[in-house]
């Protein structure tokens, strides 16, 4: 009888035995999961549904933020058809201005502490233009802009002197104005703002004379009907009004759009209402 080489029988058998553990193991696995106990001999997964809540990690800052938007002037009343003059300044153009601010909370609960600066296209007087037939200024009428205010010439012709009105040379002008606001704590879902602002470029104000007697009318020179205005004279703004915020991007936070109403007056010139929307990228 020959004797067993255990030697090749491992030799031979090792690596299907190593195959065949392999397997065993696999199924094992796939049979008995992980997530899984075993109740009475009885395999009973478990399967979890976790919900995560981006917004927790979302980055804000809460002290300060950026501010872009736009702003609409309403005059308050339409120019005066009285008086012998009117200024260029007492003339709105309708025009949205562009604003950007940089908001920062006070301490102590104290609101917001703004600084801002704002771009906009006030009427712009050129009198390099005016006809020199001019012997006045006429406005109140119904036109919009700078059809409101007319010069009044004295043609002369062959016959007699012929009486007409043409637009006044105005054109959309560029002004800078900058200045501070704050806004107080929410009342009622509005917030109280004011704003303190003054003209850091602008054009100048012109004053425009009323024709006078007619009598005068044929001695009148037509660099006698306008006069150009101190530079100071209407340059600060005062604002008052409420802020409504927009929504709310999730709980306990600063919405990332507001709308502004203000009544604003300009001291030595008129008043009127401003209407804005701005909106803040740094406030998700």
């Amino acid at each position: 009888m020959r004797r067993l080489n255990t030697n090749n029988v491992m030799h031979r058998c090792g690596p299907l035995l190593l195959g065949m553990f392999l397997c065993v193991g696999a199924w094992s696995a796939e049979a008995t999961p992980n997530d899984s106990i075993v109740v009475d001999g009885q395999h009973l997964r478990v399967i979890a549904d976790v919900r995560i809540d981006t917004s927790a990690w979302q980055v804000t800052s809460a002290e300060k933020d950026w501010w872009f938007g736009v702003g609409w002037d309403i005059q308050a009343s339409p120019l005066s058809s009285s008086g012998t003059h009117i200024s260029t300044l007492d003339l709105f153009s309708n025009r949205p201005a562009l604003r950007v601010e940089r908001q920062q909370v006070m301490r102590n609960g104290g609101g917001r502490l703004g600084l801002f600066a704002e771009h906009s296209q006030p009427w712009a007087f050129s009198s390099e233009e005016v006809s020199e037939n001019a012997k006045g200024w006429i406005w109140g009428g119904e036109g919009q802009g700078s059809a409101s205010i007319q010069q009044f010439t004295l043609t002369p012709d062959s016959l007699a002197f012929e009486r007409d009105t043409t637009v006044a040379p105005l054109s959309p002008g560029h002004a800078v104005r900058v200045g501070v606001s704050w806004e107080g704590n929410p009342m009622g879902g509005w917030r109280p703002r004011v704003a303190v602002s003054g003209f850091a470029w602008r054009p100048f104000g012109w004053s425009l004379r009323a024709p006078g007697d007619p009598a005068s009318w044929m001695v009148t020179d037509a660099s006698e009907t306008f006069q150009r205005e101190a530079m100071w004279r209407a340059r600060m703004r005062l604002d008052f009004g409420l802020v409504l915020d927009l929504g709310e991007s999730y709980p306990s936070s600063r919405s990332a759009a507001q709308f502004r109403v203000d009544a604003f007056w300009l001291p030595g010139s008129i008043g009127g209402l401003c209407l804005s929307l701005v909106m803040s990228p740094t406030r998700r």
